[in-house]
């Protein structure tokens, strides 16, 4: 039988979590998309994550 898992239990757990060297600001990811045009008059959106913290927040975000 499985051990019960109280909510202080779940609290407790450590997340990995990134540090900038440059403004000591946590990282963050984020899911980026960007829209591509073809060389067939069509769209392509290509996604991938990517980290932001203060130092790159205005250049993601537009």
């Amino acid at each position: 039988m499985a051990k019960k898992q109280s909510f202080a239990d779940k609290v407790k757990k450590t997340k990995n979590v990134v540090i900038c060297p440059k403004c000591q600001g946590p990282k963050q990811p984020i899911m980026y998309i960007k829209s591509e045009k073809t060389s067939v008059d069509s769209w392509r959106f290509r996604q991938g994550l990517v980290q932001v913290c203060k130092c790159n927040h205005s250049q993601i975000y537009k």
